[in-house]
């Protein structure tokens, strides 16, 4: 594989994470408008989330074991048709009991048919030497993908008077950019590569091969990796309205902020933290430095007074997200570093997502709990808890570099 056909793969698969994400979660950008064409409460559209996750939950173990025994390729091209139906249709149906279908359609889509496929294709993009670039360069695609459908379904909804036809036209372009991304799966995603030529596709039946990978504590140490990296990447969404509600920045200036942290940061310490990870050979180390930086970020941000000066205040929670987001964009690389089978690569990453991601319906409610109850003192209440799960992810990090260190030697000196 060409550094030109690896670029255009990862760039490609890039593009079918935010392509795929773009509809299901519509509603972070669009949310009052879609409450308008689907004539819901709050509550109601709060269960089309509901449906994408408990069903997406309910099919990640079938997807890992899909994604080990099918083509990639054909996984993720089926996935973004699918999506790109999903997105046209909804475009001119969208009553509210249509809406929950197709919430649950995307659910097996991006969840089932997609995910697996799409962290087993990114990890077979490079190198076991060069897993940490794949994956930053990865996530960092995602970022610019994920603004410029963003920007260009702001701009399209802009430019029609009539909310409802905006909203159609942004639909239907969401549609368009999942058919882009379904042409370059076809051209640029092939499903033999220099990683995986010698790699054989489990023969066992399926549960055996289940059980396998459960009983690999390799697995569980990624388990407890990515709960805590994915529930620290759900922390830096705190920062604005701390930031706001806290050390008293304008909204404004706040809302500049959190846009500077959710998108432009990914594109820039995604790749930088792969090369990084990979020029000193281990993502885990990586990780155990940044988790150890976001321990005294948080308490450096809990001792800053209220006034503190803007550029004290910008300082801070961009060091804060930059850490969190270097962590966050090569969590994954480590499944290399502790030598998860490659045949299995579907099945771990079903599993690792299936509990990992526990924080993304846990988290919110949590700390909108402990902010209900004790107001603006809250974010001190989630400071802690976050500089707990530093604690945590810094140990399973450690785990995982010894166990890596050991993996290595034995293999040089067999």
């Amino acid at each position: 594989m060409t550094r030109f056909q690896q670029l255009m793969r990862i760039l490609t698969l890039g593009l079918t994470f935010s392509a795929s994400c773009a509809l299901p979660y519509v509603h972070i950008k669009f949310y009052d408008v879609i409450r308008e064409v689907t004539q819901t409460t709050n509550n109601e559209l709060g269960l089309l989330m509901t449906v994408f996750t408990a069903v997406g939950m309910l099919l990640y173990i079938p997807g890992g074991l899909l994604a080990d025994r099918c083509s990639a390729r054909k996984l993720l091209a089926l996935s973004l048709g699918i999506v790109a139906l999903c997105n046209f249709f909804f475009a001119f149906y969208h009553t509210y009991a249509i809406a929950l279908f197709i919430w649950g359609v995307l659910a097996v889509a991006v969840n089932m048919i997609g995910w697996s496929a799409l962290i087993k294709a990114v990890r077979e993009s490079g190198g076991k030497d060069e897993q940490g670039r794949v994956f930053g360069s990865f996530y960092g695609s995602t970022g610019i993908f994920s603004s410029i459908i963003g920007f260009v379904g702001a701009a399209v909804y802009g430019s029609v008077a009539e909310r409802v036809v905006g909203f159609q036209y942004m639909l239907i372009g969401q549609g368009v950019f999942a058919v882009v991304a379904l042409l370059g799966v076809l051209f640029f995603v092939a499903d033999r590569t220099p990683y995986n030529e010698h790699v054989e596709t489990p023969v066992e039946a399926p549960l055996k091969s289940a059980l396998k990978v459960l009983r690999l504590s390799s697995v569980w140490l990624m388990v407890l990796l990515i709960f805590c990296g994915y529930g620290l990447y759900i922390g830096i969404g705190y920062m604005t309205p701390y930031t706001t509600n806290v050390l008293g920045v304008s909204v404004t200036f706040g809302a500049v902020l959190g846009t500077i942290r959710a998108f432009g940061l990914r594109v820039f310490t995604g790749p930088f933290s792969g090369y990084v990870s990979d020029k000193i050979g281990s993502t885990a180390l990586v990780m155990i430095f940044c988790f150890f930086a976001l321990i005294v970020m948080l308490v450096v941000l809990l001792m800053l007074p209220v006034g503190t000066s803007s550029a004290i205040i910008i300082l801070m929670t961009l060091l804060f997200s930059f850490f969190g987001l270097v962590g966050f964009t090569i969590m994954f690389s480590c499944m290399e570093e502790i030598r998860i089978p490659a045949q299995y690569t579907g099945m771990a990453v079903s599993v690792i997502s299936l509990l990992g991601y526990v924080p993304d319906g846990l988290f919110g409610p949590l700390f909108g709990h402990w902010l209900d109850i004790y107001g603006n003192d809250g974010y001190a209440v989630i400071f802690h808890f976050l500089i707990a799960l530093c604690v945590i992810g810094a140990l399973t990090a450690t785990l995982i570099y010894r166990r890596g260190r050991t993996l290595r030697a034995a293999a040089e000196n067999a």
